[in-house]
């Protein structure tokens, strides 16, 4: 089957989604798709992400930013999450005060400017190489857009991922007045899409509430390759557990203050708990250690490459997973997650004790998903004993992670390929109900 990929995101830059999405075209190619992907250059972000995808399947387009100028004032710390800046002093400061008042008015995002290149290179790709299926993944939604006018184009099926909310996204820091302008716009562009894949099944949910549409369940998945397997260094010498995090960092929102509070009320015991930090925005980590008296606990690295980081993750004991407390992330996966899960690792979620995430850690026996500060302070104990006593932390059961690969989760976006183009495989055929992971102990999630 021929398949066209558009996706903004996508290695070697290390942008939200860019691993999902690159994993998703390594394994179509090798189920013997035939694959072309679009996606765009240069991106704000690290080029950390390694691919086994042969160049001339990618075709990279300019990528043109119309707050490209406000943007540049921005110091190098700086993600491409318009409104959050690394300080409000000085320049960045005044940078910050321009995107507020300006992001707004990119509509739908200020990536729109990558449309023209990107639709333009499609057209010219049609003259040699027509897809039977077009596959984008957004945010940002320009993907979105860019597929529909080329499905229009091509005569052919669409498929809309949603890795994130567009309408209403919580992240979006936008004004109100905005809401129904995005409704509208994803409504009007989604509803020329074949179907829609998204990443839980509350967002699928709502999803099919808005429009109607065949929505598939595709979790993020850990990457189940050889080269990825699990691998711990040799047995510490020390007694001390090590707390890893990989990620950014929303202050507000996603934030490890109630992990400082629950070390801090550890008392002279709290010296055997070391917290390491890696990420390209560390906002206020730092300031939150110094509160509550633990930085000297805590280190804070930059960004590292995607190999690296999943080295930092095997070789922790325990994993810090961040999560906001607010109902519009109840049904919110992130694909750090599916990481942690494949290291092998211990699961600290901390900030909130509901959700998809929070369900997932517990019924499968991941880990620990708390949002108070004492029940947090009660795992870390029972970690510190268990290192004190046997030189580990035990982790999670093999079986705990049963489904959950990005291999076994990637099958349902082939086969809902397969069924859009009428090649069903040979007998598979895609459950139009609703898509779940059976749980360990035989619920759902």
């Amino acid at each position: 089957m021929k398949i066209l990929l558009v996706s903004q995101a996508f290695p070697p830059f290390n942008a939200s989604g860019a691993i999902r999405v690159g994993k998703l075209a390594e394994y179509l190619i090798n189920r013997g798709h035939d694959l072309r992907v679009i996606t765009a250059a240069p991106l704000p972000y690290p080029r950390t992400l390694s691919s086994d995808i042969p160049t001339d399947r990618i075709i990279t387009t300019r990528s043109a930013d119309p707050l490209a100028v406000i943007h540049r004032l921005w110091s190098s710390r700086t993600t491409a999450n318009y409104g959050m800046a690394s300080s409000t002093r000085g320049r960045d400061g005044f940078a910050r005060y321009l995107l507020k008042l300006v992001a707004p008015l990119a509509i739908p995002e200020p990536q729109i400017g990558w449309y023209p290149s990107a639709v333009a290179a499609g057209r010219r790709l049609f003259v040699t190489w027509r897809p039977n299926v077009i596959y984008a993944s957004a945010l940002p939604f320009t993907a979105h857009i860019v597929a529909a006018t080329l499905a229009r184009s091509a005569h052919v099926p669409w498929i809309a991922e949603f890795r994130d909310h567009f309408a209403e996204n919580p992240y979006a820091n936008l004004p109100r007045w905005r809401a129904p302008i995005d409704r509208l716009l994803e409504r009007r562009t989604v509803a020329s899409a074949a179907a829609c894949v998204t990443v839980s099944e509350p967002m699928a949910e709502t999803l099919r509430r808005r429009h109607g549409k065949l929505t598939t369940v595709v979790l993020n998945g850990y990457d189940d390759s050889p080269r990825h397997a699990p691998s711990r260094d040799t047995q510490d010498d020390d007694e001390q557990v090590r707390i890893v995090y990989t990620g950014v960092i929303y202050p507000g929102r996603r934030d490890p203050s109630v992990l400082f509070a629950a070390v801090k009320s550890l008392g002279a015991v709290a010296e055997r708990v070391h917290m390491t930090f890696y990420g390209q925005d560390l906002r206020g980590v730092a300031e939150a250690a110094d509160r509550y008296g633990v930085s000297h606990l805590v280190r804070l690295r930059g960004a590292i490459a995607y190999s690296e980081s999943l080295a930092a993750q095997q070789n922790a004991d325990v994993l810090l997973q961040l999560l906001w407390n607010d109902p519009r992330e109840a049904g919110v996966y992130t694909g750090k997650l599916f990481e942690y899960v494949g290291a092998g690792r211990p699961i600290l979620a901390v900030g909130s004790d509901r959700g998809v995430a929070v369900d997932l850690i517990r019924t499968r026996g991941l880990g620990v998903a708390a949002s108070d500060p004492l029940a947090i302070e009660t795992a870390l104990r029972r970690w510190i004993e268990e290192k004190r006593a046997t030189g580990r932390v035990a982790g999670p059961s093999a079986r705990a992670k049963s489904g959950l690969s990005r291999t076994e989760q990637f099958c349902r976006v082939d086969e809902l390929l397969h069924e859009l183009v009428g090649e069903a495989p040979a007998g598979v055929r895609l459950s139009r109900g609703v898509e779940r992971v059976t749980t360990s102990n035989g619920s759902q999630s």
